[in-house]
């Protein structure tokens, strides 16, 4: 893999009609034409114009002259998880964009990918947040574009004030802090091949209703196959 191609080498000498590539199941997912002298083709399976791939064993199918003249398979399995969530205003040396005035209740977090393939986020979910209280909903949504490449952690940024607790300009309402005690927030990440990874974090609401104080008191992965009990410094 090769960022979101998944990249095929041919031997100098041998003569192609086309590559093809199997998916798990067995069936056609692509094909590609080789023109003569060509030695390397590739196959898009991620990207923002691009649906994802199954994990699993790929069959990749040289063929001449409608026969099969080699062949190999490879196994792409993506292995994602949420290790942090970081609010901006306990981490002010991180790469915020300072110059929106809500900068410092905007979040992020960090996606782990110990597999052998790249996943692509293309959105994030996020649940009972501060900013989802104050606009009155259960679960808020936002669009993302980010490679996940194997072998690699990847930081995240909020696009939108995530534990702010007050609507701006007169628009939506104030986060009722005294009443709410400790409550979680969860961050799913939605992704195009791999498993979506969550990470659920504890915050205690205090305070009055006109000026909210937020405080982290723990988090981890929520994702039913990996540890759920990391405590966070966040």
């Amino acid at each position: 893999m090769v960022e979101t191609d998944l990249v095929v080498k041919l031997a100098s000498d041998t003569e192609v009609d086309s590559v093809n590539l199997l998916n798990p199941a067995g069936d056609m997912n692509a094909l590609q034409q080789v023109q003569e002298g060509v030695t390397q083709v590739s196959f898009q399976l991620l990207g923002e114009t691009e649906d994802g791939y199954t994990p699993g064993d790929y069959r990749v199918v040289a063929v001449a002259s409608d026969e099969t003249i080699g062949e190999t398979t490879i196994s792409l399995q993506p292995e994602l998880m949420i290790t942090d969530l970081k609010w901006a205003r306990n981490h002010p040396d991180m790469a915020w964009e300072r110059d929106r005035s809500t900068w410092e209740q905007h979040a992020a977090f960090t996606i782990e990918n110990t597999g052998n393939a790249p996943s692509f986020l293309t959105k994030t979910r996020w649940s009972n947040a501060p900013l989802c209280r104050v606009k009155s909903q259960e679960t808020m949504e936002f669009g993302h574009g980010v490679l996940l490449p194997a072998g690699e952690a990847t930081v995240v940024y909020s696009s939108a004030p995530i534990y702010q607790t007050e609507g701006r300009l007169g628009m939506g309402a104030h986060v009722n802090c005294d009443d709410l005690g400790t409550s979680p927030l969860t961050v799913t990440g939605v992704v195009q091949a791999g498993a979506n990874p969550s990470y659920s974090q504890m915050i205690e609401y205090g305070g009055t209703n006109s000026s909210c104080e937020l405080a982290i008191v723990d988090g981890g992965p929520t994702d039913p196959t990996q540890t759920t009990s990391n405590r966070s410094d966040t």
